[in-house]
């Protein structure tokens, strides 16, 4: 966990191990009750069967602590790390079991090797999943190229949020290209988009009253002197000027310093 907030505090991406066995305590938490119900097959049947689950439930549970990790009305800072590290985990579970469902799929006759590649040159269902592959792989890739947006993090957010797409094309794919999908896994995931479309309405609607209330600030607070030398404020978690300042950024970055010092 130290060596986690090093890397957050200087910039370079860590992640530690328990993030991933928090994550496989979720997946196994809702996935077990349908393997044991399940029939009895090989370990290829198996991951034939379920990996195409085990991803999509990957990247529902990554969409759903991604955005609860940006939360700063009800989640505290030390959550918040929490919920990203899973968020993470999450993530690159997600893609590395994408891999094995192509692969298997592939391997057992159940599509052809074109359809993981080329989308749509098969069946529709089939294209969506191919075209939500790509997606994924290219959200994950960005996430850990994030550092080489700095200069430009609007672009990082813009190209992050390709997974509110993603993710409803890919539970589009799930729900018609397998197996006919059991109602309470419609009523789940359906319950899941619902939560995440209020989820990012209410992000929406205070990022905009925090954008209202910082042009608020910039129109009344003096403009500062301009220092020749580059002070805290220039620094990642240093105190904040009024024209840049967020303080709930400042507390966070400071509280990582506090856990790097123990």
């Amino acid at each position: 966990m130290k060596d986690m907030r090093q890397g957050q505090v200087s910039g370079t991406p860590a992640l530690p191990g328990w993030p991933f066995i928090a994550s496989i305590l979720i997946l196994l938490a809702v996935l077990i009750v349908p393997i044991l119900n399940g029939p009895s097959v090989t370990v290829f049947g198996f991951l034939e069967r379920y990996a195409g689950v085990v991803v999509l439930v990957s990247l529902s549970n990554a969409v759903m602590f991604g955005l609860a990790c940006t939360d700063r009305l009800i989640v505290s800072i030390r959550m918040r790390v929490a919920l990203q590290l899973i968020h993470r985990a999450m993530a690159f579970i997600g893609v590395g079991f994408l891999f094995v469902h192509v692969v298997t799929k592939v391997a057992a006759s159940k599509a052809a090797a074109i359809e993981g590649v080329l989308p749509f040159v098969g069946s529709v269902a089939v294209g969506l999943g191919t075209v939500a592959g790509y997606l994924m792989v290219m959200i994950v890739a960005i996430g850990i190229l994030r550092v080489r947006f700095h200069p430009k993090p609007w672009v990082w957010r813009l190209l992050h949020s390709v997974a509110y797409i993603c993710w409803p094309i890919a539970v589009v794919h799930g729900l018609t290209a397998g197996r006919p999908g059991a109602l309470w896994v419609i009523l789940s995931y359906s319950g899941c988009m619902v939560a995440v479309g209020i989820g990012l309405v209410v992000r929406f609607m205070f990022s905009t009253r925090r954008m209202r209330s910082f042009e608020q600030a910039t129109t009344t607070a003096p403009r500062p002197a301009v220092s020749r030398r580059p002070g805290p404020a220039a620094f990642p978690g240093g105190p904040q000027s009024p024209l840049g300042g967020d303080t709930v950024d400042a507390e966070f970055w400071a509280s990582l310093r506090k856990e790097v010092r123990r």
